[in-house]
Protein backbone atom coordinates (compact mmCIF):
# COMPACT_ATOMS: atom_id res chain seq x y z
CA UNK A 1 0.00 0.00 0.00
CA UNK A 2 1.34 3.51 -0.96
CA UNK A 3 1.74 6.28 1.94
CA UNK A 4 -0.95 9.16 1.86
CA UNK A 5 -0.59 12.43 2.73
CA UNK A 6 -3.53 15.20 3.17
CA UNK A 7 -3.22 18.20 1.18
CA UNK A 8 -3.99 21.56 3.62
CA UNK A 9 -5.30 23.81 0.90
CA UNK A 10 -8.33 21.53 -0.95
CA UNK A 11 -8.17 17.94 1.42
CA UNK A 12 -7.52 15.76 -1.11
CA UNK A 13 -5.73 12.63 -0.06
CA UNK A 14 -2.28 12.45 -2.17
CA UNK A 15 -0.49 9.28 -3.05
CA UNK A 16 3.50 9.88 -1.88
CA UNK A 17 6.15 8.72 -4.57
CA UNK A 18 8.55 5.85 -3.20
CA UNK A 19 11.69 6.05 -1.69
CA UNK A 20 10.70 10.09 -0.98
CA UNK A 21 13.06 11.63 1.23
CA UNK A 22 12.48 14.43 3.53
CA UNK A 23 12.47 18.05 2.53
CA UNK A 24 11.82 17.01 -0.92
CA UNK A 25 8.99 19.71 -2.67
CA UNK A 26 5.95 18.71 -4.08
CA UNK A 27 2.10 19.73 -5.15
CA UNK A 28 -1.14 19.24 -5.35
CA UNK A 29 -2.68 18.31 -9.05
CA UNK A 30 -5.74 19.88 -7.77
CA UNK A 31 -4.76 23.16 -6.52
CA UNK A 32 -1.02 23.17 -7.20
CA UNK A 33 -0.20 24.05 -3.50
CA UNK A 34 3.20 23.26 -2.70
CA UNK A 35 4.55 21.67 -0.23
CA UNK A 36 7.59 20.12 2.04
CA UNK A 37 8.14 16.61 2.84
CA UNK A 38 8.40 16.31 6.45
CA UNK A 39 10.79 13.19 8.43
CA UNK A 40 6.97 12.39 9.73
CA UNK A 41 5.66 11.99 6.26
CA UNK A 42 8.87 9.96 4.63
CA UNK A 43 8.42 7.39 7.89
CA UNK A 44 4.75 7.13 7.93
CA UNK A 45 3.07 4.04 7.69
CA UNK A 46 1.05 2.96 4.64
CA UNK A 47 -2.62 3.11 4.12
CA UNK A 48 -5.31 2.92 1.37
CA UNK A 49 -4.47 4.38 -2.00
CA UNK A 50 -5.52 8.31 -2.20
CA UNK A 51 -7.42 9.88 -5.06
CA UNK A 52 -4.56 10.93 -6.69
CA UNK A 53 -0.88 11.46 -6.98
CA UNK A 54 1.45 13.84 -5.39
CA UNK A 55 3.44 15.48 -8.53
CA UNK A 56 6.99 16.74 -8.03
CA UNK A 57 7.93 20.65 -8.51
CA UNK A 58 10.71 20.05 -10.76
CA UNK A 59 8.38 19.76 -13.85
CA UNK A 60 6.24 23.02 -13.27
CA UNK A 61 2.71 23.24 -15.00
CA UNK A 62 0.68 26.43 -15.60
CA UNK A 63 -2.54 25.96 -13.19
CA UNK A 64 -5.90 25.86 -15.27
CA UNK A 65 -7.48 29.82 -15.02
CA UNK A 66 -10.67 29.42 -13.02
CA UNK A 67 -13.91 30.25 -14.50
CA UNK A 68 -14.18 33.62 -12.32
CA UNK A 69 -12.26 36.07 -10.40
CA UNK A 70 -13.64 34.79 -6.79
CA UNK A 71 -12.54 31.27 -7.64
CA UNK A 72 -8.54 32.37 -7.57
CA UNK A 73 -6.85 30.85 -4.82
CA UNK A 74 -5.63 32.94 -2.31
CA UNK A 75 -1.97 33.40 -1.34
CA UNK A 76 -1.28 32.18 2.07
CA UNK A 77 2.22 31.98 3.66
CA UNK A 78 2.93 30.58 7.42
CA UNK A 79 4.01 32.69 9.65
CA UNK A 80 4.50 36.49 9.82
CA UNK A 81 5.05 38.28 6.33
CA UNK A 82 8.01 39.94 7.58
CA UNK A 83 9.72 36.86 8.18
CA UNK A 84 8.49 35.29 4.95
CA UNK A 85 9.60 38.62 2.81
CA UNK A 86 13.00 39.12 5.03
CA UNK A 87 12.09 42.95 5.79
CA UNK A 88 14.75 44.59 7.88
CA UNK A 89 13.28 48.63 7.73
CA UNK A 90 9.67 46.58 9.50
CA UNK A 91 11.31 44.69 11.98
CA UNK A 92 12.22 46.66 15.43
CA UNK A 93 15.52 46.81 14.97
CA UNK A 94 15.23 49.26 12.49
CA UNK A 95 12.70 50.70 13.74
CA UNK A 96 14.94 51.81 16.76
CA UNK A 97 17.80 53.15 14.19
CA UNK A 98 15.00 55.24 11.98
CA UNK A 99 14.09 56.80 15.15
CA UNK A 100 18.02 57.02 16.57
CA UNK A 101 18.71 58.72 13.17
CA UNK A 102 15.76 61.05 13.24
CA UNK A 103 16.60 62.44 16.81
CA UNK A 104 20.45 62.82 15.70
CA UNK A 105 18.87 64.76 12.22
CA UNK A 106 16.96 67.11 14.49
CA UNK A 107 20.00 67.90 16.06
CA UNK A 108 21.86 69.14 12.93
CA UNK A 109 19.11 70.79 11.99
CA UNK A 110 19.43 72.80 15.42
CA UNK A 111 22.74 73.10 14.44
CA UNK A 112 21.67 75.26 11.54
CA UNK A 113 20.82 78.55 13.13
CA UNK A 114 23.65 78.71 15.10
CA UNK A 115 25.90 81.47 14.23
CA UNK A 116 29.10 81.07 12.41
CA UNK A 117 32.52 81.58 14.25
CA UNK A 118 33.71 84.74 13.27
CA UNK A 119 36.20 84.69 9.87
CA UNK A 120 39.81 85.80 10.20
CA UNK A 121 39.84 89.08 8.08
CA UNK A 122 43.02 89.97 6.27
CA UNK A 123 44.82 93.39 7.43
CA UNK A 124 45.09 96.24 5.51
CA UNK A 125 46.57 99.85 5.53
CA UNK A 126 48.81 99.87 8.89
CA UNK A 127 48.23 96.96 9.96
CA UNK A 128 49.64 94.71 6.82
CA UNK A 129 52.48 97.16 7.04
CA UNK A 130 53.16 96.30 10.40
CA UNK A 131 54.52 93.17 9.61
CA UNK A 132 56.98 92.04 6.75
CA UNK A 133 54.99 89.97 4.24
CA UNK A 134 54.97 88.05 0.92
CA UNK A 135 54.66 90.18 -2.83
CA UNK A 136 51.56 88.94 -4.39
CA UNK A 137 53.16 89.01 -8.04
CA UNK A 138 56.77 87.78 -7.41
CA UNK A 139 56.26 85.94 -3.63
CA UNK A 140 59.30 88.22 -2.36
CA UNK A 141 59.69 89.57 1.16
CA UNK A 142 58.33 93.19 1.38
CA UNK A 143 59.47 94.58 4.48
CA UNK A 144 57.88 95.85 7.59
CA UNK A 145 56.33 99.37 6.86
CA UNK A 146 56.47 99.30 2.75
CA UNK A 147 53.36 98.18 0.82
CA UNK A 148 55.79 98.12 -2.36
CA UNK A 149 57.78 95.04 -3.63
CA UNK A 150 61.32 95.92 -4.31
CA UNK A 151 61.71 93.04 -6.51
CA UNK A 152 58.87 93.65 -8.61
CA UNK A 153 57.42 97.36 -7.58
CA UNK A 154 54.23 95.56 -7.02
CA UNK A 155 51.66 97.70 -4.75
CA UNK A 156 50.30 95.22 -2.02
CA UNK A 157 47.35 97.42 -1.64
CA UNK A 158 46.33 98.61 -5.24
CA UNK A 159 47.81 95.72 -7.01
CA UNK A 160 49.43 98.35 -9.36
CA UNK A 161 52.82 98.08 -10.44
CA UNK A 162 55.44 100.97 -10.72
CA UNK A 163 58.62 100.65 -12.66
CA UNK A 164 61.65 101.54 -10.68
CA UNK A 165 63.34 102.51 -13.30
CA UNK A 166 60.61 104.99 -14.74
CA UNK A 167 61.85 107.64 -12.63
CA UNK A 168 64.83 107.98 -13.92
CA UNK A 169 63.38 107.64 -17.76
CA UNK A 170 62.82 110.80 -19.67
CA UNK A 171 58.94 111.85 -20.21
CA UNK A 172 57.90 111.25 -23.51
CA UNK A 173 57.50 113.95 -25.94
CA UNK A 174 54.04 115.72 -26.59
CA UNK A 175 51.92 114.32 -29.26
CA UNK A 176 52.46 116.68 -32.17
CA UNK A 177 49.60 119.94 -32.45
CA UNK A 178 50.19 120.82 -36.06
CA UNK A 179 49.68 118.56 -39.71
CA UNK A 180 52.13 115.98 -40.32
CA UNK A 181 55.23 116.68 -43.18
CA UNK A 182 53.14 114.80 -45.61
CA UNK A 183 50.34 117.10 -45.07
CA UNK A 184 52.14 120.45 -44.23
CA UNK A 185 55.00 120.43 -46.92
CA UNK A 186 52.06 120.27 -50.09
CA UNK A 187 49.87 122.31 -48.54
CA UNK A 188 52.19 125.39 -47.46
CA UNK A 189 53.54 125.38 -51.19
CA UNK A 190 50.38 125.09 -53.00
CA UNK A 191 49.37 128.07 -50.68
CA UNK A 192 52.74 129.77 -51.39
CA UNK A 193 51.91 129.21 -55.00
CA UNK A 194 48.53 131.00 -54.90
CA UNK A 195 49.26 133.72 -53.29
CA UNK A 196 52.23 134.56 -56.04
CA UNK A 197 49.69 133.81 -58.84
CA UNK A 198 46.91 136.28 -57.00
CA UNK A 199 49.54 139.00 -56.77
CA UNK A 200 50.40 138.53 -60.32
CA UNK A 201 47.32 138.02 -61.74
CA UNK A 202 46.42 141.39 -60.22
CA UNK A 203 49.58 143.21 -61.06
CA UNK A 204 48.99 142.12 -64.66
CA UNK A 205 45.39 143.01 -65.15
CA UNK A 206 45.98 146.19 -64.40
CA UNK A 207 48.80 147.04 -66.72
CA UNK A 208 47.43 145.01 -69.54
CA UNK A 209 45.08 146.65 -71.97
CA UNK A 210 41.53 145.67 -71.73
CA UNK A 211 41.00 142.72 -73.87
CA UNK A 212 41.81 138.80 -73.74
CA UNK A 213 44.37 139.13 -71.44
CA UNK A 214 43.12 141.06 -69.18
CA UNK A 215 40.41 138.65 -68.58
CA UNK A 216 42.74 135.45 -68.49
CA UNK A 217 44.73 137.15 -65.60
CA UNK A 218 41.49 138.49 -63.67
CA UNK A 219 40.79 134.95 -63.83
CA UNK A 220 43.83 133.47 -62.94
CA UNK A 221 43.88 135.59 -59.96
CA UNK A 222 40.52 133.78 -58.59
CA UNK A 223 41.68 130.78 -59.44
CA UNK A 224 44.87 132.01 -57.13
CA UNK A 225 42.29 132.75 -54.61
CA UNK A 226 40.16 129.66 -54.11
CA UNK A 227 43.48 128.02 -54.19
CA UNK A 228 45.20 129.75 -51.23
CA UNK A 229 41.27 128.47 -49.36
CA UNK A 230 41.91 125.35 -49.83
CA UNK A 231 45.19 124.94 -49.24
CA UNK A 232 44.14 126.33 -45.79
CA UNK A 233 41.64 124.03 -45.32
CA UNK A 234 43.84 121.45 -46.36
CA UNK A 235 46.16 122.14 -43.52
CA UNK A 236 43.82 122.55 -40.81
CA UNK A 237 42.81 118.79 -41.86
CA UNK A 238 39.18 119.79 -42.94
CA UNK A 239 39.30 118.58 -46.90
CA UNK A 240 41.48 117.97 -49.59
CA UNK A 241 38.27 118.25 -52.39
CA UNK A 242 38.58 122.26 -52.50
CA UNK A 243 42.00 122.39 -52.80
CA UNK A 244 41.77 119.80 -56.09
CA UNK A 245 39.22 121.55 -57.40
CA UNK A 246 41.31 124.90 -57.01
CA UNK A 247 44.20 123.00 -59.29
CA UNK A 248 41.71 121.57 -61.41
CA UNK A 249 41.12 124.95 -62.27
CA UNK A 250 44.50 126.32 -62.56
CA UNK A 251 45.23 123.52 -65.10
CA UNK A 252 41.98 124.54 -67.08
CA UNK A 253 43.59 128.30 -67.02
CA UNK A 254 46.88 127.20 -67.73
CA UNK A 255 45.85 125.14 -70.81
CA UNK A 256 43.56 128.16 -72.45
CA UNK A 257 46.25 131.11 -71.61
CA UNK A 258 49.47 128.76 -72.33
CA UNK A 259 48.76 126.42 -74.89
CA UNK A 260 45.29 126.96 -77.15
CA UNK A 261 46.08 131.36 -77.11
CA UNK A 262 49.60 130.83 -78.31
CA UNK A 263 47.98 128.42 -80.99
CA UNK A 264 45.19 130.47 -81.87
CA UNK A 265 47.85 133.89 -82.17
CA UNK A 266 50.19 131.68 -84.87
CA UNK A 267 46.88 130.63 -87.27
CA UNK A 268 45.80 134.14 -87.04
CA UNK A 269 48.35 136.92 -86.88
CA UNK A 270 48.52 139.95 -89.27
CA UNK A 271 50.01 140.18 -92.43
CA UNK A 272 52.79 141.81 -91.78
CA UNK A 273 54.07 139.60 -88.53
CA UNK A 274 53.19 136.15 -91.09
CA UNK A 275 55.34 137.94 -94.05
CA UNK A 276 59.34 138.14 -93.88
CA UNK A 277 61.47 139.71 -95.79
CA UNK A 278 64.23 138.04 -97.47
CA UNK A 279 67.60 139.45 -96.97
CA UNK A 280 69.56 137.66 -99.85
CA UNK A 281 67.72 137.92 -103.32
CA UNK A 282 69.47 137.04 -105.83
CA UNK A 283 67.96 137.78 -109.62
CA UNK A 284 68.31 134.69 -112.26
CA UNK A 285 66.83 135.12 -115.43
CA UNK A 286 64.56 132.46 -115.50
CA UNK A 287 62.71 133.76 -112.21
CA UNK A 288 62.93 137.55 -112.80
CA UNK A 289 59.46 137.54 -110.69
CA UNK A 290 60.73 135.98 -107.40
CA UNK A 291 59.57 137.93 -104.42
CA UNK A 292 61.63 139.08 -101.96
CA UNK A 293 58.93 137.94 -99.73
CA UNK A 294 57.87 135.09 -98.06
CA UNK A 295 55.90 133.44 -95.58
CA UNK A 296 56.68 132.45 -92.04
CA UNK A 297 56.32 128.85 -90.85
CA UNK A 298 53.62 127.65 -88.78
CA UNK A 299 56.57 126.49 -86.24
CA UNK A 300 58.51 129.80 -85.77
CA UNK A 301 55.26 131.44 -85.70
CA UNK A 302 54.19 129.66 -81.71
CA UNK A 303 55.38 130.57 -79.08
CA UNK A 304 57.72 127.65 -78.25
CA UNK A 305 58.33 128.93 -74.21
CA UNK A 306 54.62 129.62 -73.03
CA UNK A 307 53.48 126.21 -74.70
CA UNK A 308 56.09 124.20 -73.16
CA UNK A 309 55.41 125.86 -69.60
CA UNK A 310 51.84 125.04 -70.30
CA UNK A 311 52.81 121.40 -70.63
CA UNK A 312 55.43 121.25 -67.49
CA UNK A 313 52.20 122.57 -65.60
CA UNK A 314 50.12 119.77 -66.71
CA UNK A 315 52.34 117.38 -65.73
CA UNK A 316 52.79 119.04 -62.49
CA UNK A 317 49.21 119.32 -61.81
CA UNK A 318 49.21 115.71 -62.63
CA UNK A 319 51.95 114.67 -59.93
CA UNK A 320 50.01 116.60 -57.25
CA UNK A 321 46.50 115.04 -58.04
CA UNK A 322 47.56 111.60 -57.49
CA UNK A 323 49.80 112.55 -54.42
CA UNK A 324 46.45 114.35 -52.88
CA UNK A 325 44.53 110.74 -53.61
CA UNK A 326 47.23 108.53 -52.17
CA UNK A 327 46.58 106.26 -49.49
CA UNK A 328 48.30 108.14 -46.78
CA UNK A 329 46.92 111.26 -47.11
CA UNK A 330 43.15 109.54 -47.34
CA UNK A 331 43.67 107.95 -43.82
CA UNK A 332 45.11 111.21 -42.20
CA UNK A 333 41.59 112.93 -43.27
CA UNK A 334 39.65 110.03 -42.23
CA UNK A 335 41.12 110.43 -38.87
CA UNK A 336 40.29 113.72 -38.51
CA UNK A 337 37.04 113.51 -39.73
CA UNK A 338 36.43 110.88 -36.92
CA UNK A 339 38.17 113.05 -34.20
CA UNK A 340 35.99 116.27 -35.14
CA UNK A 341 32.51 113.85 -35.10
CA UNK A 342 33.59 113.07 -31.72
CA UNK A 343 34.12 116.00 -30.30
CA UNK A 344 31.69 117.30 -31.58
CA UNK A 345 29.13 114.73 -29.93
Amino acid sequence: MPRTIICQQCGAILNLPAHIEPGKRLKCPKCAKRFVITEQDASSASTRPGEVDAAATSTYELPKRPASLDDLPLPTAEGDLRDAFDLPLLSADAEKSVGAGSRGQAGDVAALFKDDAPRRKKPTGAAARAHARRCTRCGGVVPVGMSLCSSCGTDQETGKHFGLDDDFAPAAPPPPSGPPLHIAIPGMLCGLAGVVLAILALIQSVRVEPGMYQYGWMALGVVAGYGIYGAVQFLRGKSVKNLILALTLGVIVNIIALIAVPIFEANFLEKEQVMVRVADTHQVDDAPDLSEWEIKPLVDRLDQQRITLGIVLIFLYAALSIYLNSPPVKRYFTRRQAQMQSISL
